[in-house]
């Protein structure tokens, strides 16, 4: 993307802030071409557009972690805060289509789409929210994430043992939403034609032994020790 089109995109954003006079006032100097810096800090940064943010930081190749982070939680708290007004269902729409958008955008980009961390996030939101299980899931492979790449964010997350699920009251979540990745990887190896597979979705096995009746993209070694894990049935955790 270039400078041109991320002033347009700050042009955009500030054009619906119109009870906001510093924003209407800055709609004025964006009709000249300013440099890609300015742009970030009195423009992007000043008015909390985390969106264009990232994109400037993106297209200037500056990469931050915990800059990303921070502008990745504030976009998908922008996102929900601007359709609250709208009934749930369509909250989930939007929300997910921001994240597609985006994640099409920046799929190749794994820097500036950390994907452990905003499945993570989204699945916090999904949780407090009481939204349907396999919403974060059914996104994801949408962008599409390969199987194999949401694997390993999830079993990352499971690993981790945060205490917010069990605050939450869903000490599960993660586990369920891990059961529903195998559950669907499966039905893709099931329902997809050997030729017309993507082979993105094959993950590297060469770092593992491949047992005897193993799912090439799940060793067993790795995948054992969290079926064993999982709730029993009828016991989801609170989700």
């Amino acid at each position: 993307m270039d400078v041109a089109q991320l002033q347009l995109n700050i042009y955009s954003s500030l054009e619906h802030m119109t009870s906001n006079t510093a924003a209407q006032e800055a709609l004025k100097e964006l009709n000249n071409l300013i440099d890609i810096s300015t742009l970030y800090s009195q423009y992007a940064e000043k008015f909390d557009l985390a969106e264009c943010q990232l994109a400037i930081i993106h297209c200037a190749g500056h990469h931050d972690t915990l800059l990303v982070q921070k502008l990745w939680r504030q976009l998908l708290a922008q996102e929900i805060n601007s359709s609250l007004h709208l009934p749930q269902v369509s909250v989930m729409s939007s929300l997910r289509n921001k994240i597609v958008t985006l994640g099409n955008s920046y799929q190749t980009a794994e820097k500036f789409f950390p994907l452990q961390f905003i499945v993570h996030q989204l699945e916090l939101i999904s949780c407090k929210r009481g939204w349907e299980e396999g919403w974060v899931l059914d996104t994801m492979l949408q962008i599409p994430i390969s199987h194999s790449a949401l694997h390993g964010a999830y079993t990352c997350l499971v690993q981790l043992k945060l205490p917010c699920w069990e605050q939450l009251g869903a000490p599960f979540h993660l586990h369920t939403a891990l059961s529903l990745l195998l559950t669907s990887y499966v039905n893709h190896l099931k329902t997809a034609p050997l030729l017309q597979r993507k082979t993105r979705d094959v993950p590297d096995t060469r770092p593992y032994r491949r047992a005897r009746g193993g799912s090439p993209g799940f060793p067993l070694h790795r995948t054992r020790p969290y079926l064993r894990s999982l709730p029993l049935q009828g016991a989801t955790g609170g989700v």
